[in-house]
């Protein structure tokens, strides 16, 4: 058996440091983009017995008006879901970035309607006792116009034959003005 030599120990010993000090300042001060030196914030929390589990999705409607939802995979719309959740809050400061997934399926679905209007949305789960007590839909924020999601969209994991339905978005109950009262986090609230 060959001992190694000090020199390969010291370096051994200062990557050991340097790695650990990344590792602590990314745990303390960092966010997803300093991974791997920090950790992931959709595995970077629990959910607890009376609180809320936040599912963002992608709601739409295309050219030929019929109203949907869109997978938020780098596939479909070129980002992952997790970097949605991530970019919430910029979503909500400008919703003209909404514009750029819409441009992004239509590059990916060259064959597809186009999307003309879309809304980014979450689907709330609330919790009592670790048990399911209701689903509800929020608007988190709309483009080009920054209205409420129709209350027509199908749910998810709806049949393929259900999955689009025809909306009309001038009527006055698919307009209604979304007020921001959402505050755009990233969809993680429900950590305590």
């Amino acid at each position: 058996m060959k001992r190694l030599s000090t020199r390969s120990r010291a370096w051994r010993a200062v990557a050991l440091t340097v790695g650990t000090l990344l590792i602590a300042n990314g745990s303390v001060f960092g966010n997803d983009v300093h991974w791997p030196f920090a950790p992931m914030s959709q595995f970077a929390f629990r959910v607890g017995t009376n609180d809320a589990i936040r599912a963002t999705f992608l709601a739409a409607v295309d050219s030929e008006g019929m109203l949907q939802r869109v997978a938020l995979s780098t596939n479909n719309i070129g980002i992952a879901r997790a970097e949605v959740e991530g970019q919430q809050t910029r979503f909500v400061r400008e919703p003209e970035l909404l514009s750029t997934l819409a441009a992004n399926y239509a590059e990916r679905h060259p064959d597809a309607p186009e999307l003309t209007q879309l809304w980014l949305c979450q689907e709330v789960t609330e919790l009592r006792n670790g048990r399911d007590v209701g689903t509800s839909q929020e608007t988190i924020v709309g483009w080009p116009a920054n209205t409420l999601v129709p209350e027509s969209l199908p749910p998810s994991g709806a049949p393929a034959d259900a999955a689009k339905v025809p909306v009309d978005l001038r009527a006055p109950e698919n307009s209604q003005e979304n007020t921001g009262e959402n505050t755009g986090e990233s969809g993680q609230e429900g950590r305590k």
